[in-house]
């Protein structure tokens, strides 16, 4: 039974975690975001959501750009080690063997095992709560088209993507999910 309640409360897991990349004057870091969203085309944008103390954040803003990665099922324990140690603390990618290739239109790591990567130039940070809202124009898009259908759609015959869905756990979004719909029938 649905209950008030007096705190706020989050309600955004399940869900995809984006891997952010950003690089400033030579130095490398990499963090996991639960909060992100591709928020318009034509130009395409891109919307990450961070605190202002995370590492990552000094130097996306001193750099004015940042990458955004997706993994693999297979690679979750990298999502959530990057989400757990700081920047400030170790080298994450010599830490954990990230491979990575350097960013064509923007200086940021782009992580080689990565199915789906966007560059984006800094374009708007906000600040929301006790979080800043980084807008980013996506100035390059990768993707491994062997791991996609021709609607764009994941294929998951092929990918596997986990989901967060709190205190270190995932879920893996695989071919063995079921399709439901539930066709709406309008009657007078």
């Amino acid at each position: 039974m649905r209950t008030l309640i007096a705190e706020s409360a989050i309600h955004a897991y399940p869900g995809m975690v984006a891997v952010v990349t950003s690089r400033y004057e030579g130095v490398n870091n990499v963090m996991a975001s639960g909060w992100h969203t591709y928020i318009g085309s034509s130009p395409g944008m891109y919307g990450i959501s961070l605190r202002k103390e995370t590492y990552s954040h000094g130097l996306i803003k001193r750099s004015g750009g940042f990458g955004v990665q997706f993994l693999p099922a297979h690679r979750s324990e990298w999502i959530q080690a990057v989400g757990t140690f700081s920047g400030k603390d170790v080298d994450k990618f010599q830490q954990f063997g990230i491979a990575y290739e350097d960013g064509i239109s923007v200086d940021v790591p782009i992580l080689l095992e990565a199915y789906l990567a966007y560059e984006c130039k800094v374009v708007d940070i906000h600040t929301y709560g006790d979080h800043d809202w980084i807008v980013g124009e996506i100035q390059q898009t990768y993707r491994d088209e062997e791991l996609f259908l021709d609607e764009d759609m994941p294929d998951f015959s092929k990918l596997s993507i986990p989901l967060y869905v709190g205190r270190s756990a995932y879920y893996v979004a695989d071919d063995s999910l079921q399709k439901k719909v539930h066709p709406f029938y309008l009657s007078n």
